[in-house]
């Protein structure tokens, strides 16, 4: 009997990467590890310093030559794509897909690629609703979209990260739900803290904040609470990110000495530091929307960690996935400061919390288990190609 063919797994278009967008890398990492899978480059990474919420703040003409550079390089992947596949091949689309999969998609069908995306970002979700850059009813929010909406339609596998954005791309973008995917994220378990199982009732309790400071981190309504418990003195704030909302959370965190502050993006490292000493981590508080549909990278590390978490009661979960183990209120300065303080007060909450957080981590969002979800959609695939001969 012949030996089991690898599979080729072709990545293709312009990915970003780094500490910003490490889903696409970590993905990669762990799907190279598994047995018969034969990774191939056939695209090209931005640098990692790249950072969409930097190019597209302000104007959003003024991040057209980004955007018209970013499409020639996938233009000449596609080229490399085509000359280089054969049949048979899987091609993964990193984030951003769009423009890949926008441009295959003036092929005749018989000439695609069987495409895996991902869409745990939408382009113009993005640009035109989680950070509400600009109005959504202009000439290019309507272009954006229609090109977005074709060319994940396009894609043979639509990977996001939470049940409640699969029917988000399936109501809004018309992609069937048969062919979305909620997998975790990708992970890297190397760049995370083991978790201390020490008393920590000895000094102040610390609690965290990791995330770009944007519309659905909430992160105004965090300032807010922070502001609310000043005179807290067995409680210290370490706030980590930069973003567009930062002014704005800014006023309510002044001259208050139980806060520290590092803006601009920090190094793994740094974030891992402040992370083993962190008691309390905290989620998203940005209400509705976004908000609501995700389960934030910071909360994986925050469980990989071993850590109590505090976030808002509307979240998402990837699919096959039970409610976090986590201290949830509403996305109010009142409830947040209210569950700050019950928490920081109970330290044996907090470490049945932090056992049950890595409990929760190895067994649903683990690499080992994105690997077992890659699996059996690597193994749908090729049966489906099987079936066409």
């Amino acid at each position: 009997m012949s030996e089991e063919k690898a599979t080729r797994l072709l990545v293709a278009g312009v990915g970003l990467r780094g500490s910003g967008y490490p889903n696409a890398r970590n993905t990669l990492r762990t799907v190279a590890a598994m047995q018969r899978v034969e990774v191939i480059e056939c695209g090209r990474w931005l640098p990692e310093d790249t950072h969409l919420w930097k190019i597209t703040k302000g104007a959003i003409h003024r991040s057209l030559p980004f955007f018209a550079r970013l499409l020639a390089g996938n233009v000449l992947s596609a080229m490399r794509l085509l000359l280089n596949g054969r049949r048979g091949d899987l091609v993964y689309v990193p984030y951003p897909s769009l423009f890949l999969l926008w441009l295959l998609s003036w092929l005749p069908c018989r000439w695609r690629p069987t495409c895996i995306c991902d869409a745990y970002i939408t382009v113009w979700d993005s640009l035109y609703q989680d950070r509400s850059t600009t109005a959504a009813t202009g000439w290019l929010s309507r272009a954006l979209f229609h090109a977005e909406v074709r060319a994940l339609q396009t894609a043979d596998h639509v990977i996001v990260d939470t049940q409640a954005n699969a029917r988000h791309i399936h109501q809004l973008f018309g992609v069937a739900l048969e062919r979305i995917h909620a997998f975790p994220l990708a992970l890297d378990t190397t760049l995370i803290p083991t978790p201390d199982r020490k008393n920590q009732a000895a000094h102040r309790t610390r609690v965290v904040f990791i995330g770009t400071f944007v519309p659905l981190q909430g992160t105004t309504v965090i300032a807010q609470a922070i502001d609310m418990l000043r005179g807290q003195d067995s409680i210290e704030f370490t706030l980590i990110g930069d973003g567009q909302h930062a002014e704005d959370a800014s006023c309510w965190l002044l001259d208050n000495p139980a806060v520290t502050w590092l803006r601009g993006w920090q190094p793994a490292e740094v974030i891992a530091t402040h992370l083993a000493q962190a008691d309390i981590c905290l989620g998203v508080f940005g209400g509705g929307g976004k908000a609501a549909r995700v389960l934030p990278f910071k909360l994986y590390m925050a469980m990989a960690a071993g850590k109590a978490i505090i976030t808002q009661s509307a979240y998402s979960v990837p699919d096959g996935c039970p409610e976090i183990p986590a201290m949830a209120c509403a996305a109010t300065p009142e409830k947040l400061a209210e569950a700050i303080v019950a928490l920081a007060k109970d330290p044996e909450r907090r470490a049945t919390m932090a056992r049950q957080s890595c409990d929760y981590f190895d067994h649903y969002l683990s690499p080992p288990a994105l690997a077992a979800r890659w699996e059996q959609m690597l193994a749908r695939s090729g049966k489906s190609l099987s079936d066409e001969d």
